[in-house]
């Protein structure tokens, strides 16, 4: 009689570690985790007195928008000093212009009198000290030209030097006017108004919240179940209804589970980190929110 219910007790033990195995692999691969944003850090690049700071922590703020203004008195003066020493060496180059031209009717001039001349003492009109002398004039408005053409090279040369020190004193003007590089909010503020900027000090933390991402652990059996790029749903446990997120990347290597996360079989186990990409344009996903997520 005892066979009979061993075997029967066997039987129910059996199929209930089936029914325990089946359950297991309808469970989706997924897990909790906190959601977590790019942030870019934006810094001076300038140096000078913080006059004005025109966000603070928790404000949008759009890509391209100036952030603050960092004194320009300095830069501004060094440009009008700038932009008359630009005057001055336009009108050299306009002067050493007139100078080619001169230089070049001097030098048409003595050639054709150098020319006339040789032929004269050929047939003994002139003496050897008349040639001479046009010979000398000659070479000297060879000369003279050849100075003019240089000194409008030189003219020139201080033009592009100058223009170029304007631009980088325009830069420099630019740079008093930081601005955001993307979109986002502010999470952190750095500065007061009234500070001494150096170039590289940190002003803000802009958090990019139109597209967030969540990291979860998965064990390499679930991690099995899954493919890069594929559908993941996001649940913040709001009372609505799950986002649509994509697995992004997928760690290559296994390590601890770590100990703020816990996975579905909340041991510590080696896992596998899998990010999940989710578009957040209404802002309904924050920083540090728990969602849970599910991968199909």
């Amino acid at each position: 009689m005892r066979m009979p219910i061993i075997k029967f007790g066997f039987l129910g033990l059996l199929l209930s570690l089936l029914a325990a195995s089946c359950g297991n692999e309808k469970t989706l691969p997924g897990g909790s985790g906190l959601i977590e944003a790019t942030e870019v850090v934006v810094s001076a690049e300038s140096g000078g007195q913080l006059k004005e700071l025109f966000f603070n922590e928790g404000d949008g703020i759009k890509n391209g928008d100036t952030i603050a203004l960092i004194d320009t008195l300095t830069i501004t003066l060094r440009l009008r000093e700038m932009s008359a020493s630009l005057t001055a060496a336009e009108t050299r180059l306009n002067t050493t212009q007139i100078g080619i031209e001169q230089a070049d009717f001097n030098h048409k001039l003595a050639h054709k009198e150098y020319e006339r001349i040789s032929e004269l003492i050929k047939s003994g009109s002139v003496n050897q000290q008349q040639y001479d002398q046009i010979e000398t004039a000659y070479y000297q408005a060879q000369l003279a030209k050849k100075q003019a053409v240089s000194a409008y090279q030189t003219a020139q040369a201080d033009i592009e030097r100058i223009t170029a020190g304007m631009a980088l004193l325009k830069k420099q003007f630019d740079d008093c006017h930081p601005v955001s590089p993307v979109s986002g909010n502010i999470v952190d503020k750095f500065v007061e108004v009234g500070e001494l900027m150096i170039q590289g000090k940190q002003l803000v933390k802009i958090a990019k919240l139109d597209t967030v991402w969540v990291k979860v652990y998965l064990s390499s059996s679930d991690l099995a179940r899954i493919k890069l790029g594929g559908i993941a749903k996001v649940d913040p446990e709001d009372g609505q209804n799950a986002i649509d997120g994509n697995v992004s990347w997928i760690s290559p290597a296994a390590e601890f589970t770590p100990k703020n996360v816990q996975t579905k079989e909340a041991r510590a186990d080696l896992v596998y980190a899998v990010k999940v990409i989710i578009p957040n344009a209404n802002g309904r996903l924050k920083i540090g929110m728990p969602v849970l997520v599910e991968i199909p």
